[in-house]
């Protein structure tokens, strides 16, 4: 230790570039000791606070990647962790002392390219720090490259490449002179603003695959990510089979009662607990104890899923069909193929509890085509009543109504001398009805009264939040939320007041309650 800081004081700088230097044949043991001498010893702005146990792990796990050992890491940090700063680091270092140059392509992936080119400039500015061109000279003096105050890539003078790019961005045949990236960093890929989106979410899924698929052969991924809801392609990553070439690694400021890194303290984590708008989705990466979580967690987790007993084309039965039972269903319908999900709940109201007996999703079916598939859904449940959402894609409704299906009526306004509009097929969620039909599902599952069973439908229930009550586009390719099936199960429990055994549609008389629609 004394030879190395006599090396570090007073050595030539041939001496203290063999500090640092390294091939990927060495051991990963001796390459972190040299990146954290090189990172304490030209960074010590970074070290003022010591490293936490967890940062030796995401050290490792990035060497990992790089060397090839692993394929995939995924870093999945509280919100103040340091993953970003240690990755760009890290970058930095395999940069300027990897002699074999391993990795000759980085790619850094972000949500938006505004926070890529950010993440790809701070990379620039470690290379050009005074610290390093003093021991390394200037990384891009024999090159063309001009310095921008936020830039989308640059080229070291020896042919090192990063590259700052955006998931929302198709990536396919993305290389660059004929060379394709060997090390991708996805940072920061998925928002609050991207998962309220299901057309966002489906397009980041499929770059991010495409990225993948497009490496050099042999080359790896990193993801650095807050893990703040229970959709998504963070909860995909986390979920999604591991393997001996894949690692997730979740680090919560607090684990088991004790704060994983001391630069905290107890005040300091207090202070975010008030204020942190989702503080235990992004410091505790726990979204399912989010505060804004609508339906009530602990119930939800004494629900448990079954597998269906058939599945064909989207639809699974739980359970057979009772003739000495009462049930309907409820849909919700997309605007076409691609867009959010058209479902189907079905429920039998004899059983106690309530028992979701079938489901239906698909994201690619029509309208009209799917107003003949809860027509064949329904009859499974002896032609039961079924209450089809009306609000835009009336398609569906139409075709169930022409093939003779037992539809849901909607009364028409009373006024004092009668109904001042005509009765509407089909079941009409505006926001009154929305509110107040998913506040009475809510209570239902905090009571004990209906059974699930549907390990989706459970999920999605479990991320359903308070913020998802609210519609602020009126473009379903803008708004999805991923809660078709929640909002399908909604209107089903509306149901139960008006299911009969037999294939008649209850309608309310005028002296009648009518729970379907709390509105009237």
């Amino acid at each position: 230790m004394d030879q190395i800081k006599e090396i570090l004081n007073n050595g030539t700088t041939k001496e203290k570039l063999a500090l640092f230097q390294f091939n990927v044949s060495e051991s990963n043991e001796k390459i972190l000791l040299k990146f954290n001498l090189w990172s304490r010893k030209l960074f010590p702005n970074y070290h003022e606070s010591a490293d936490a146990p967890f940062h030796n792990d995401i050290n490792l796990y990035n060497l990992k990647v790089y060397k090839g050992e692993i394929d995939q890491f995924v870093n999945v940090a509280f919100r103040g962790a340091g993953k970003d700063v240690k990755t760009q680091l890290f970058v930095t270092f395999t940069i300027l002392n990897d002699t074999g140059h391993f990795r000759k392509y980085f790619k850094v992936l972000s949500d938006d390219g505004t926070n890529a080119e950010q993440t790809v400039t701070d990379i620039y500015n470690m290379l050009v720090n005074p610290n390093v061109t003093k021991l390394y000279g200037n990384p891009f003096e024999a090159s063309k490259f001009k310095r921008e105050e936020r830039m989308s890539s640059f080229t070291t003078h020896n042919g090192i490449k990063c590259v700052a790019d955006t998931v929302g961005t198709a990536q396919r045949g993305a290389k660059q002179e004929e060379s394709r990236p060997d090390f991708l960093w996805f940072n920061d890929f998925e928002t609050r603003t991207t998962l309220r989106s299901v057309t966002k979410t489906k397009t980041i899924k499929e770059n991010m695959e495409e990225a993948r698929t497009g490496l050099q052969k042999g080359g790896g991924c990193v993801y650095t990510c807050n893990y703040v809801s229970e959709q998504g392609n963070v909860h995909d990553l986390i979920k999604t089979k591991l393997s001996a070439r894949k690692v997730v690694l979740i680090i919560p400021i607090i684990d088991n009662g004790v704060i994983t890194w001391d630069r905290y303290s107890a005040a300091d984590v207090d202070v975010m607990r008030a204020t942190d708008i989702d503080f235990e989705g992004e410091r505790l990466c726990k979204p399912d104890a989010s505060k804004d979580i609508y339906f009530d967690r602990d119930k939800l987790e004494e629900q448990v899923p079954i597998q269906p007993i058939k599945e064909v084309g989207g639809f699974k039965l739980f359970k057979e069909y009772n003739p000495a039972h009462r049930y309907a269903g409820g849909h919700d319908v997309a605007g076409g193929v691609g867009l959010d999900s058209s479902t189907s709940v079905f429920i039998d109201f004899d059983t106690v509890p309530a028992r979701v007996v079938g489901t239906y999703h698909s994201n690619m079916i029509l309208p009209e085509a799917f107003g003949n598939e809860i027509y064949n859904e329904a009859n499974k449940f002896g032609g039961c009543l079924v209450a089809i959402e009306n609000n835009k894609y009336d398609q569906a409704v139409l075709k169930a109504k022409l093939l003779g299906a037992n539809l849901f009526l909607t009364p028409g306004k009373q006024t004092k001398i009668g109904y001042a509009t005509p009765t509407t097929y089909g079941w009409s969620t505006n926001s009154l009805t929305k509110n107040q039909m998913l506040s009475s599902l809510a209570e239902a599952i905090e009571s004990g009264l209906i059974e699930l069973n549907d390990e989706e439908l459970i999920n999605e229930c479990k991320a359903y939040t308070r913020n998802d009550l609210i519609d602020r586009e009126p473009d379903p390719r803008d708004t999805t939320r991923h809660f078709d099936l929640v909002i399908a199960l909604a209107i089903a429990w509306q149901m139960r007041n008006y299911a009969t055994k037999k294939k008649v549609n209850k309608y309310p008389g005028l002296g009648e309650k009518d729970d379907s629609n709390p509105a009237i």
